[in-house]
C-alpha cells in the first residue's frame, strides 16, 4: 500500500518537472492529449528509461541492509516489484501527462515534437537502447576516451541536461522511492522503525549525496548518446 501511494506522487512530480523544463508545455486536455503524451513518452524513450530509477534503488535493498527478517524483506521486494512495474509506471506517466497537455498549446507541442531536431533526437534515444545501439556505446566510449570532447561541446551537453531538468527529475524520483521503502520498513520491522523527521533527514542526506553523481552520470550518458550529432541540431533542440 505504501508503495502504491508514493507511486503516483513520484511520477506526477516527474511530469511536472518535465513540464517546467519545456516552456511550451507549461500551461497546456482532449483526444489529442493522449496522442501527444504517447509521442513525448517515445521521444524520451521512457519505455526503456522509466525502470532505471526503481531498479537502482531496489538493488541497494536486495542485500537487506536494514536487517529485516528474511521473509519480510522478500515480501517488501515483491511488493516493490508490483508497485514499480515498468508498464504500470509508463501508463501512469502517460495518463498524468495527458491531463496536463490541453487546449491552445497542443499545436505548439505537436510542432515541437514533429520538428526535425526533435525527431532526430527521438531516433537517437530509441536506437541507444537497441542491441546495435548498445554495441555502438562501447565503440563511442572508446573514441571519447581517445579523443575527449571539446570544452564547447561539453558545455553544450551540460546545457542540454540542465534545460531538460533530467538530474532534478531523476534525483527527486529516487528520493520519493527511498521514502516509500523506509515507510514500508517501519511497518514491517519490529526493531527498525523511522519517524517522519528521521525519514526527512535520511532523504535529504540521500539527495545531497547523489545529486552530483547523478548529474555526472547523465552528462556522461548524453555525451555518448549524442556523439557525432551536429552541434547545430542540439542547439536548435535546446
Amino acid at each position: 500500500m505504501i508503495f502504491s501511494k508514493l507511486l503516483s506522487r513520484s511520477f506526477t512530480a516527474l511530469v511536472l518537472i518535465i513540464f517546467a523544463a519545456i516552456p511550451a508545455f507549461a500551461q497546456s486536455l482532449s483526444g489529442e492529449s493522449q496522442v501527444l503524451a504517447n509521442q513525448l513518452a517515445e521521444h524520451l524513450a521512457l519505455n526503456h528509461k522509466i525502470s532505471e530509477v526503481p531498479e537502482n534503488i531496489r538493488v541497494q535493498f536486495e542485500q537487506n541492509p536494514l536487517q529485516l527478517p528474511a521473509e519480510k524483506n522478500d515480501r517488501m521486494l515483491r511488493n516493490f516489484d508490483k508497485a514499480y512495474d515498468s508498464d504500470l509506471l509508463l501508463n501512469d506517466f502517460k495518463s498524468t501527462l495527458a491531463e496536463k497537455i490541453t487546449g491552445q498549446y497542443q499545436p505548439e507541442i505537436s510542432e515541437w515534437l514533429n520538428s526535425e531536431s526533435t525527431q532526430v533526437i527521438t531516433d537517437k534515444r530509441q536506437e541507444f537502447y537497441t542491441l546495435q545501439g548498445k554495441r555502438k556505446r562501447v565503440i563511442t566510449m572508446y573514441e571519447l576516451d581517445q579523443n575527449p570532447p571539446s570544452a564547447e561541446r561539453t558545455d553544450l551537453i551540460a546545457s542540454l541536461t540542465d534545460t531538460m531538468s533530467v538530474t532534478e527529475s531523476t534525483v527527486e524520483s529516487s528520493v520519493i522511492i527511498l521514502r516509500s521503502i523506509l515507510q514500508a520498513v517501519s511497518q514491517l520491522s519490529e526493531r527498525q522503525t523511522f519517524t517522519n523527521p528521521q525519514i526527512d533527514g535520511i532523504a535529504n542526506n540521500f539527495r545531497s549525496q547523489i545529486n552530483e553523481q547523478v548529474n555526472q552520470e547523465l552528462t556522461n550518458q548524453s555525451t555518448v548518446l549524442f556523439h557525432n550529432m551536429k552541434s547545430d541540431t542540439l542547439t536548435e533542440y535546446i
